[in-house]
């Protein structure tokens, strides 16, 4: 029927709503580096380093294992294993699950989801990279 069309767009989350976002399929598995000058909104799997200028939105059952995730938001409804610095805010859904440091403007953690990292927020002026390995510091020796 004519119209419908119009339906799935309405539906579809804010995160990837708007001009140029690509979406990974479920089923889909990307092995390697993803860089991306819009939104994504990922329900496959991704191993590697992703570097988007838009928003990057996980599925229930998505997931993400790498080493740095830089994005503008982060909205997590499945898994990610990586450090994550965005320029604006995180969120981790009741259903998310996040290991790594993040640095961001702002942290939204829901009750049930899982968080284990160090988190730095921001201004969002001068965000720097997260350490690739927060052990591996040196100590300062005071």
């Amino acid at each position: 029927m004519l119209g419908r069309g119009n339906q799935q767009a309405k539906n579809q989350p804010q995160a990837t709503q708007g001009a140029g976002y690509t979406y990974i399929e479920k089923g889909t598995t990307i092995k390697g580096d993803l860089t991306s000058s819009g939104s994504v909104r990922c329900d496959g799997n991704i191993n590697g380093n992703i570097a988007i200028k838009g928003n990057l939105e996980l599925s229930v059952g998505a997931s993400i294992e790498g080493e740095t995730i830089e994005c503008d938001n982060l909205i997590l409804h499945g898994s990610v294993k990586a450090n994550v610095l965005a320029k604006g805010k995180i969120t981790i859904t009741k259903s998310g699950k996040l290991v790594g440091d993040v640095k961001a403007v702002a942290l939204d953690i829901e009750s049930g989801a899982v968080f284990s990292g160090r988190s730095e927020m921001n201004s969002g002026a001068a965000l720097e990279k997260p350490a690739e390995k927060p052990a591996d510091k040196p100590s300062s020796g005071r």
